[in-house]
């Protein structure tokens, strides 16, 4: 089969690979329809993240139809299903109580270390998928495969950023429509995390990036392009969402954000500078700071209202290619040239 695979920092390589076979217990072969390329994936592209054992496939975002099922699977073949970026077996504390992300035997697809352990990615034309029936999401008839591909990673992380902050924000007597925030970074996860916020009811977003373009498709999704530093009467911005994962972007937020106000953090810091502030620059401005990775089993069933009312695929979606230009995707992605924001893959284009 095809499917693209990391070969070494800024080098990846769609080839002929052998194809997943023979599913054990709990296991499902999905044919996969469209597959995406994540900004999680520059890390390891990049060498930010080390680790990654050469010849892996790459890719965590995947949606398509069950293929083969292993014993105990209650998914049948034909069925349209997408999957969370990280497996879930459905069954421990964690997955039971919305915090699938912390599943006790979850692996994030597309991360094989140098000692072997892990398991092969979404980016190619079948997937291997452990703990079938916690990981993978049976699609309604009205979600598209390249939806499904948005609600098993980005989506549901956009979505988890803003449900985080209002949650933090909900004993303030402040109704969302009255609420404003700072989304920083505007990338395909910025953008999802705008469009949450919308459908939570936030009355005022700011969109704050550096790439003109992104600002301009933040505004299209309802978003400001100035005033953030005014926001306010000049008090700050209620909450800030940071999607990011750099240290700058965080230490940016601690500067917009009010006094009492709130910090909800999805971006993945792969970096070694530390956290911008002290223990006490958060106490003297009374911040409240909640992070971690978003728990997208555990949400992918909130979030298909989500779908149906912004139509975000057609908003994010800038790129329909074949598996063959991986190469040079992940090339222009990085750069972020020729008004790229977000990639999906056909595998059998």
């Amino acid at each position: 089969m095809k499917a693209v695979v990391f070969k070494e920092p800024y080098k990846v390589s769609c080839e002929d690979v052998e194809q997943p076979s023979n599913p054990q217990a709990g296991e499902a072969i999905v044919r996969v329809m469209a597959c995406g390329l994540c900004g999680s994936d520059l890390h390891p592209y990049r060498g930010a993240e080390a680790g990654l054992r050469p010849g892996t496939v790459c890719g965590h975002e995947f949606a398509g139809v069950v293929e083969e099922v292993g014993t105990g699977v209650k998914l049948v073949p034909g069925e349209r299903v997408a999957a969370s970026f990280t497996t879930a077996c459905g069954d421990c504390w964690y997955c039971t109580h919305g915090l699938s992300s912390r599943c006790n035997s979850a692996q994030l697809f597309g991360w094989i270390d140098e000692q072997n352990q892990g398991i092969h990615g979404g980016q190619a034309q079948f997937v291997r998928v452990p703990h079938a029936d916690g990981t993978l999401m049976k699609l309604p008839d009205n979600v598209s495969f390249e939806e499904g591909v948005l609600m098993g990673d980005i989506l549901a992380t956009g979505y988890f950023c803003a449900k985080n902050a209002l949650n933090m924000l909900a004993d303030s007597k402040i109704s969302p429509a009255e609420l404003s925030i700072a989304v920083i970074g505007c990338g395909p996860v910025g953008l999802c995390t705008i469009a949450s916020a919308r459908m939570l009811g936030v009355g005022q977003i700011y969109a704050v990036d550096r790439v003109a373009a992104r600002v301009e498709a933040a505004a299209q999704l309802g978003a400001l392009s100035a005033g953030v530093e005014t926001a306010n009467g000049g008090r700050g911005v209620d909450a800030v969402l940071e999607v990011v994962g750099a240290y700058d972007a965080l230490k940016l937020g601690f500067e917009l954000v009010r006094p009492g106000g709130v910090i909800s953090s999805v971006g993945v810091h792969a970096h070694s500078k530390g956290f911008p502030v002290s223990p006490s620059d958060c106490y003297d401005k009374n911040i409240t700071f909640k992070s971690g990775r978003c728990p997208a089993r555990s949400l992918m069933g909130e979030i298909g209202d989500l779908i149906a009312s912004t139509d975000i695929a057609r908003h994010i979606i800038s790129h329909r290619v074949p598996l063959e230009t991986a190469s040079e995707m992940y090339e222009k992605f990085e750069a972020q040239k020729d008004g790229i924001l977000k990639v999906v893959f056909n595998p059998w284009a």
